[in-house]
């Protein structure tokens, strides 16, 4: 497995773990607590993710160094812009949806809480579309 294609798995779980585990939180308290909370929350939530990916890479590239020492060819390279591509319209189409949102009743809260997880959902589409242009080959 590249060493690429490992740092996407490394992604792709820890977002879903530990923004899963926030807007699981949020969704269990429903809101009533106060405000700050929900900040450190967030604040939280990006030093661990931050921690958890950088650790794993040190450890992956620890273990592998000639396979994270190789630089990107181009097979990576477009991978990664093809990632890019599917997951760019997820997030302008989850932004429109949250624009939306606000001829619904939604607050300024409540949309800065649905761009955060359309961002956080647009990441996810990213590292799986990363990690499916790696298992299949297919990245043309």
């Amino acid at each position: 497995m590249p060493f690429k294609e490992k740092i996407a798995w490394m992604s792709v779980v820890t977002t879903i773990l530990v923004w899963g585990g926030y807007f699981g939180f949020m969704a269990a308290t429903g809101g009533r607590m106060p405000g700050p909370v929900y900040l450190v929350g967030f604040v939280g939530a990006v030093i661990v993710q931050t921690i958890l990916v950088v650790v794993a890479s040190i450890v992956t590239a620890v273990l592998a160094p000639k396979d994270a020492s190789a630089g990107s060819d181009e097979r990576d390279r477009e991978i990664a812009r093809r990632a890019y591509t599917i997951a760019y319209p997820v997030l302008l189409t989850l932004i429109v949806f949250v624009a939306a949102s606000m001829h619904l009743g939604a607050t300024p809260r409540d949309m800065a809480y649905e761009i955060m997880a359309a961002i956080v959902i647009a990441e996810i589409v990213h590292y799986g579309a990363q990690i499916i242009g790696y298992r299949s080959g297919r990245h043309g």
